[in-house]
Formats: C-alpha cells, structure tokens, sequence
C-alpha cells in the first residue's frame, strides 16, 4: 500500500524539488500544494483539506523566507510562518499525520561562540524570520504528536532550465559570470551552505527520525567569502568565466556571525550529509560538470 505524503510550498525553491522527487518514486502518493492551493493561513480550509486527503506524512515547506521581506512586513511573517504552521501542525494531531516542519538556521543567535551551534544550544534569534521560525518550532512540537523540526541551513542547485531557481550561492556565481559583475561576500560570517539534493535524497530516511529538533545540513568552517571562492570555480568549469569575488568587510564586521551547524545529532540518527565542500563535488557531478577542486588560492578573490 502507498504511503501518502502531503508537499506544502510546491512552488518553492524546495519543495518543488522535493515534490518532483516523491513523484517519481515507488510506493508513495504524493499530494503537492502551491500557496495558491491551499492557504495555510485559514485553519478551517486546511482542517477540511487534511479530512479530504488523509495524508500519512506531511512535509511542511510553505513559508515566507526573505529575510529582508520578514523584516519590512512582520506582521505577514508572523501569519504565514508562525500562524500557518499552527494551523498545519493542528490539522496534523486531527488526522494522526507525522509532521516533517522545515526550519532554519537562524533561529540561533550566531553571535555566542564560533563553535557549531547545537540543537541543545541557547535560541535567541536576531531577526523576524529566525524568530518566527522558533516560534513555529514549539508549535509544531507541542501540537503535533512525534513532529521533527529541520534546522535547515542556506541551500542551493545547479541553475538549470524548468526549476524554481531559488537564491542559492551556486545560481548567483553562474550569474555573475554571465553579468560580468563581482559578488561581493562578508568575510566574517559562517554558514553552512548545502546542495539541496542531498537534503532531498534524505527524506524517506528523516521520516522515521524519533519526534524532535535536529540541525540538518552540511558542516562548513569556511567563512562566506572563501566559500563564495570555491563556488566561482565549479561554477567556471562550466561557464569558462571564473567570477569575480569581493570581500565585505563591513556586513558583520563589528560581531562576526556564527550559523555554522554540529550535526551529532543528525548522524546519529545514521544521516550524514558531509562538509559544503562535498556536496558542491556531488552537485557538479550530478549535472555532468567535470570540476576539481583546485584550493582555496585559485578563487577569482579581491
């Protein structure tokens, strides 16, 4: 028997990915929605759109995730990101559903320590979106039995053609070699930034992860600029045109930022995503894109 999945945010960056990959795979039927479909917002269209369909496993993507939109509209941040997932998380307890809830990074500080931040770590996010997204965290834990929230990390895909292109690192350094304009990436903010194919090829497994918080994504002790450097050589084995990048010294220059992940939790749980390092070799390969790493020097840096 087929195990239904219900796709929130299908017309996003990933859960439109995540939607093309349950829909081609055996043993699953797969229920995919735009926002367009099914506000999440309105707690009795999604009580009666949950009745209808019955879904085994919901994986809840939908969400207002530019940061810069959160800030000037909190207010809609607040009913997209926290109220709508109340709603999604209470539909889920009604219906026995197993809530997967994607989460973010910058729900932590990043201004405590230069460690790797933890799940077990002090939470006091610095902008709109972070502390939304915590908030939408404890409601998905309290109101939705077993429910597992992924802290996920900045994501990115190779740009090609019939996808939503999202703002990842890799689409941004293709586009800059075709512009001929610079990138310009702060040297003193830490992230990890990881391929989204690996977090998508991890699902089935995530799925049966014990209820509970978990980082989720690659590991990265590089700082921005030096993994913008990286990135402008995969993405100038394609395109022949090594990308210009500049450092920023200024944005986070008076308290570096610190979002980089630990996943001891994560790999316990036998899910292992590697370093960003990893999974940019296995993003280029995936794409037919010959490309060695040549060190950190041979970035097109200034």
């Amino acid at each position: 028997m087929k195990k239904r999945i219900l796709i929130t945010g299908s017309g996003g960056f990933l859960g439109s990915r995540l939607a093309e990959y349950f829909e081609g795979k055996a043993g699953f039927e797969t229920v995919s929605v735009t926002h367009e479909e099914l506000d999440i917002t309105d707690a009795l269209a999604v009580s009666a759109f949950f009745r209808a369909i019955g879904p085994e496993t919901v994986f809840h993507c939908a969400g207002l995730s530019n940061t810069w939109q959160c800030e000037q509209d909190p207010r809609a941040s607040g009913r997209i990101n926290v109220q709508g997932t109340e709603n999604i998380a209470r539909a889920c307890r009604e219906n026995a559903s197993r809530l997967i809830f994607m989460s973010s990074d910058q729900v932590y500080t990043g201004t405590d320590s230069m460690e790797p931040n933890k799940e077990s770590d002090r939470v006091k996010p610095v902008n709109v979106y972070g502390k939304d997204k915590r908030r939408a965290e404890e409601a998905a834990l309290l109101l939705a039995k077993e429910a597992v929230c992924l802290r996920l990390t900045w994501m990115y895909d190779h740009p090609a053609q019939g996808r939503t292109p999202g703002t990842g690192l890799l689409g941004q350094l293709f586009e800059a070699a075709d512009r001929g304009t610079p990138v310009l990436s702060p040297v003193n903010d830490y992230r990890g930034i990881t391929y989204v194919w690996d977090v998508i090829r991890s699902m089935e497994r995530v799925m049966e992860l014990p209820g509970g918080l978990y980082n989720f994504g690659s590991t990265n002790r590089r700082n921005a600029y030096e993994t913008a450097g990286i990135f402008a050589q995969a993405a100038a084995a394609e395109t022949g045109i090594l990308a210009e990048v500049k450092a920023d010294r200024n944005r986070f220059g008076a308290l570096p930022r610190n979002l980089t992940i630990d996943t001891e939790k994560m790999t316990s749980c036998g899910l292992q995503l590697g370093d960003t390092l990893e999974g940019l070799k296995r993003c280029m390969n995936d794409y037919g894109v010959r490309w060695r790493y040549q060190g950190d020097r041979a970035a097109g840096q200034t």
